[in-house]
């Protein structure tokens, strides 16, 4: 018997005992459930702030861009600052036109010729930049580096100049290597595919450092056992590439796929420096054709329309990618 004046412990209540019983831990204390939610709403609150930001930079222009998709708004409404609702007029003018689907399919194969050239040089980049020497890589590093930093407008007006028809150095090279005369040839006034060659080359050329180094900062994650494995298994090059590079870069080439596909679908610099949709509208792509549109014709309306279209198409493709990735089973 316990005598007078000492606490008896008292017997764990019903409740804390199924809790024990069941693997559960006691009820916390009103103390301790304090830090533990701090802890759980620390990390939303530190991400509020970029949210916020976010929104405001991207989301309000966004809304005001859908907005104005659905208004008659062309120079008469911006200098009276009054616009007529017309409802989904503008998305009918534009499904309706046949410049729309060549436009559409334009972009498309713009995107694909682009991004396929991309990984495909930089994944040879990469792989040649892991068998040459260490200073010669890092002068290949900083090369790059150089042509990627480079702004979009300055290396389309570089390019431009260099395949100029009368003082363009490309002309001379080709005229003074024997191939042929090349003196008068206009590059982006003779046919669109030509100009949209030359414009490819461009955006790959400043597109192929980043690829290149994040696919050479992936090889060098690879160990190097499993290439000695392969050579001791007498496997060919293609082979040990195909079973072991490809399967271990494959979640980079996945991100990189994305985002190329991203950039290269809103390119719009490059080629309206180079050619403005020319020759004969040849170049014309959606974003093209949405700005000649807006500040060309003068119907803002139909060129927000245009982008509203141009955004949900990119959206579908990246979902669709970003699905693809995930489904892969490579992302965790």
């Amino acid at each position: 018997m316990a005598t007078a004046g000492t606490d008896v412990p008292r017997a764990p209540s019903r409740r804390w005992r199924s809790r024990a019983t069941a693997g559960g831990s006691p009820p916390a204390t009103g103390r301790r459930r304090g830090p533990r939610r701090r802890r759980q709403v620390l990390p939303y609150g530190l991400v509020l702030p970029a949210v916020v930001l976010f929104t405001g930079v991207l989301g309000y222009p966004l809304l005001k861009v859908v907005e104005l998709s659905f208004q008659q708004y062309g120079l008469r409404e911006f200098l009276t600052r009054s616009t007529d609702w017309i409802g989904i007029q503008n998305y009918r003018y534009i499904f309706g036109s046949d410049f729309f689907w060549t436009a559409l399919v334009r972009s498309l194969l713009f995107v694909v010729a682009n991004v396929g050239l991309t990984i495909v040089v930089g994944m040879l980049v990469a792989l040649l930049m892991r068998r040459i020497s260490p200073w010669l890589r890092t002068m290949v590093s900083v090369g790059m580096v150089m042509a990627w930093v480079m702004p979009s407008v300055t290396a389309a007006i570089v390019w431009k100049w260099m395949f100029e028809t009368q003082y363009g150095v490309i002309n001379w090279i080709l005229t003074h290597t024997g191939i042929g005369n090349f003196t008068t040839t206009d590059w982006f006034g003779k046919s669109p595919l030509l100009a949209f060659s030359i414009i490819t080359l461009m955006i790959v050329w400043q597109a192929v450092p980043f690829v290149a180094l994040s696919l050479y900062a992936g090889l060098t994650q690879i160990p190097l056992e499993y290439y000695e494995a392969a050579r001791v298994d007498g496997a060919s090059a293609w082979r040990t590439f195909r079973t072991i590079t490809l399967p271990m870069l494959k979640p980079i080439l996945l991100l990189l796929t994305i985002l190329s596909t991203i950039w290269d679908f809103s390119v719009f610099n490059q080629i309206w420096v180079m050619t403005e949709g020319g020759p004969n509208k040849g170049t014309v792509t959606l974003g093209i054709w949405s700005y000649v549109e807006a500040f060309g014709v003068g119907q803002f309306g139909r060129g927000a329309a245009i982008a509203v279209v141009s955004v949900l198409l990119l959206g579908a493709i990246t979902a669709y990618l970003i699905a693809r990735m995930l489904r892969s089973g490579d992302f965790r």
